[in-house]
């Protein structure tokens, strides 16, 4: 296993601080955060978030990150660091996750879903990216085939849910989907839809 192969398959932890929100700039609110940043996936470097206490009466704590993305970070920045290396993961034929995790209003549907344009996220990027590197690979091996298969899921009070299959009454699904483990494949959600799709539009539609 080459080093990108095995920088691949380490567990890195990103995190990305967002502006202050319109109201809590209407509440004359100020950010008590301070940023060493490290918006690359340079292998042992790491960033830092420094969280001061706003009544000064403890001395300010510091954490360190793999990944430190601040308040002007474009979402491109954070598909390359983040994003690319899932997708080529993946396609090299290792598990490639991105686990988004924060309160309520704190960018996991900016960072992942974003807006339009430049503004697209973490999962547009992804769909699209996946089908270029695809046509590199086929085209440099010609007999290489892929196949491209997409499910979509929410987990709701401990209930799994198919979005792509949903239920008219959530009521009447009882305890929802179940998670099974097989002996070759591992891990998976008995019954869940699975999509093939062809191209990233397909992938989006869905």
């Amino acid at each position: 296993m080459g080093d990108d192969e095995k920088k691949a398959q380490c567990v890195k932890v990103a995190v990305r601080l967002r502006p202050l929100s319109n109201k809590e700039l209407g509440n004359n609110e100020t950010s008590i955060i301070n940023l060493e940043e490290q918006t690359t996936n340079d292998d042992g470097a790491t960033g830092s978030v420094l969280i001061n206490d706003p009544d000064e009466k403890e001395k300010p704590s510091t954490f360190a990150f793999d990944i430190v993305f601040g308040t002007a970070t474009m979402q491109d920045n954070v598909f390359q660091t983040v994003g690319k290396p899932a997708v080529m993961s993946t396609l090299n034929g290792y598990n490639g996750t991105i686990f988004a995790y924060g309160q309520t209003g704190s960018g996991k549907s900016w960072c992942m879903m974003g807006a339009a344009g430049d503004l697209k996220g973490i999962i547009p990027r992804v769909n699209e990216d996946i089908f270029v590197e695809i046509e590199k690979m086929q085209e440099a091996v010609s007999t290489r085939r892929f196949l491209v298969m997409c499910s979509f899921f929410e987990i709701y009070n401990e209930i799994i849910f198919d979005l792509l299959n949903p239920v008219q009454d959530r009521t009447k699904l009882g305890a929802g989907l179940q998670v099974k483990e097989h002996p070759v494949l591992g891990i998976y959600v008995k019954d869940l839809q699975e999509i093939v799709v062809s191209d990233a539009a397909k992938l989006e539609n869905l």
